[in-house]
């Protein structure tokens, strides 16, 4: 059965590391026979979350008007979603924290999502990229409704220059992940 899936590049290079991350599993998923459907979040208009809490009184509308609402109903609509982002110092990019931040508003109303998380960075080690790990698990969590769950998450270690990441375990990974959605 054919799947939707959401890709929200967070990184602010296209074409970048996390990017080819992101290809390849968009490549891996539409060959399992899913369609893929890729976000460049540094290409929208998303303001910050005001934390006013109406989104949780209104049914998930949140009061500012701007692109987060395409990515609402698109969101919704997935059967699976990425969050692809690259490592900086430590955590997530400030696009796709905007992001997730916002998705506050169909937080209790979300169900039956699989979430992964793709992320490439300098670091040598996956010891620096615990933080992102933690949060990515505790931000699953935050989701009330049943069926979400963090089906996946792919790192591109060592990845400074754009285009370090080709031709390794991590992009083999990112296809991999891609094909079992």
């Amino acid at each position: 059965m054919s799947k939707k899936i959401l890709i929200l590049e967070g990184s602010p290079r296209k074409n970048g590391n996390t990017d080819l991350m992101a290809q390849e599993f968009a490549v891996g998923a539409t060959e399992a026979g899913h369609k893929v459907e890729k976000i460049y979040i540094k290409d929208k208009t998303i303001k910050g979350c005001l934390g006013c809490g109406a989104c949780q009184r209104n049914g998930g509308s949140c009061v500012q008007k701007d692109d987060m609402t395409e990515i609402y109903e698109k969101i919704v609509a997935a059967d699976a979603v990425v969050f692809a982002s690259p490592v900086y110092f430590y955590s997530w990019t400030s696009q796709i924290k905007t992001v997730i931040d916002r998705t506050f508003a169909i937080e209790p109303t979300l169900t039956d999502t699989k979430f992964y998380m793709l992320s490439s960075g300098a670091a040598p080690e996956l010891k620096y990229m615990e933080n992102m790990t933690k949060t990515f698990e505790l931000y699953i969590s935050c989701f009330r409704a049943g069926g979400v769950e963090n089906a996946g998450v792919v790192y591109g270690l060592g990845a400074d220059a754009p285009g370090d990441v080709k031709n390794t375990e991590a992009m083999t990974a990112a296809y991999e992940l891609g094909k079992t959605v």
